[in-house]
């Protein structure tokens, strides 16, 4: 080959290079970070979700994190983080600092014991006079003679929010209440202990806990979808003003067809 034909040869190498490289999306090769914190209940839900995505966008780097509902509005509205998470709904004072929430599924809250413990069922009634300590003796209800041990979630819990508002009347659970920081621990708590009581969202339930009947109406997943198992709330995406950018791919994923039906699989769909 003489060098004229050379010089062709490798300018139009060059020029093939170039348009190549034009015909590339800007950004195609970028990695993008997203963070998000919060909830231990939509924890679990959003790493779902965060590994389905990255499978379809493996240019995505996304971290998620627990530490309680309150911890979500915090981070996301100090901007933190990019996307929050909560299991309750939002306080005055996180709209007004411009919290703006998205619904990405719904959980039923389960009230749970030791899968050795005869006591089925329980009312609602029943279930507040233990968590304010009116009923300290399995026996009242029941069950054996032995102490009621009260397992709970911690006051920065989305969980503890819902269950206070729909058990207890708004008011706080006793004082001699363990508290925990997720789900899992309370789950973890109530299976080690034969005596104890404690409350879950139904995706943590298994076989080492056993949902308690409230009210002649059993915590399953068909009754919770119908609307006879009353104890059913929204789980939430939290971002600081109208969703943008990245955060707002990710979310409206989330809330597409393909992402409800992952939420599915464990909870119910928003």
């Amino acid at each position: 080959m003489n060098l004229g034909r050379i010089k062709r040869f490798a300018s139009a190498a060059v020029a093939a290079a170039m348009l190549a490289a034009l015909a590339v999306p800007q950004g195609a090769y970028a990695s993008v970070n997203l963070k998000l914190s919060g909830s231990t209940t939509v924890q679990p839900l959003a790493q779902k979700f965060a590994a389905a995505f990255k499978k379809l966008n493996p240019s995505w780097n996304i971290t998620v994190a627990g530490g309680g509902s309150s911890v979500g509005f915090n981070d996301v509205l100090s901007e933190k983080v990019d996307i929050g998470m909560s299991s309750r709904d939002p306080k005055q004072a996180e709209l007004d600092k411009g919290a703006v929430m998205h619904v990405v599924a719904r959980d039923s809250l389960v009230v749970v014991v030791h899968p050795s413990n005869p006591v089925k069922k329980l009312t609602e009634a029943q279930v507040r006079d233990m968590y304010h300590g009116k009923i300290t003796n399995w026996k009242q209800v029941g069950g054996p003679n032995a102490p009621v041990v009260l397992c709970g979630r911690t006051g920065a819990s989305g969980t503890y929010e819902y269950f206070k508002e729909a058990f207890l009347g708004g008011k706080r659970q006793s004082a001699r209440t363990k508290g925990y920081a997720s789900n899992g621990m309370v789950r973890s708590a109530v299976a080690r202990n034969k005596y104890a009581i404690g409350y879950v969202g139904m995706a943590f339930v298994n076989r080492t806990v056993r949902g308690v009947t409230i009210d002649n109406v059993a915590p399953t997943r068909a009754n919770a979808l119908s609307g006879k198992y009353k104890y059913v709330r929204p789980l939430y995406f939290i971002t600081k003003g109208p969703a943008t950018g990245n955060a707002k791919k990710f979310i409206d994923w989330c809330r597409s067809a393909a992402g409800q039906k992952i939420a599915a699989t464990e909870f119910l769909p928003r």
